[in-house]
């Protein structure tokens, strides 16, 4: 049955393991600890309706993947992170962004599952941080 246990794109195999992968990051989805005052980020950053779209950091610049996206902040992480959860990493450029790819995990319509979500989470580092605007 396709999207169950397999993620349902082959990996490929253009992309290095030690090549590292942007994720743009909303600002509700990173909160300040209140004892250390360091940003910790969500894990639902990870968590989409399917696959998790990604940048090729080789192949574009921080200035390029926020141009559209002034408020959010980035993520990074290996794609061997990724694919030693099971999940792979294809490219999938789109019109204006040529460096666009995606993690594709087991779960219905290329998902990652809760633990793929969480080991991500903490294997991934802020690179660029926006302080998120205070509510109220």
């Amino acid at each position: 049955m396709p999207g169950v246990g397999v993620p349902q794109r082959p990996d490929d195999p253009t992309i290095d393991g030690s090549q590292r992968l942007w994720r743009r990051v909303h600002p509700r989805q990173i909160s300040i600890d209140p004892e250390t005052k360091n940003p910790e980020i969500s894990s639902g950053v990870f968590s989409t309706d399917q696959e998790l779209s990604v940048a090729l950091a080789s192949e574009t610049t921080i200035e390029a993947l926020l141009r559209e996206y002034p408020e959010y902040s980035v993520v990074e992480f290996e794609a061997v992170d990724a694919r030693s959860t099971g999940c792979t990493v294809v490219r999938c450029p789109l019109p204006g962004d040529p460096a666009h790819a995606l993690v594709c995990g087991p779960r219905s319509r290329g998902r990652l599952n809760k633990t793929q979500q969480q080991y991500l989470k903490s294997h991934s580092r802020l690179v660029v941080f926006r302080r998120p605007k205070q509510r109220g």
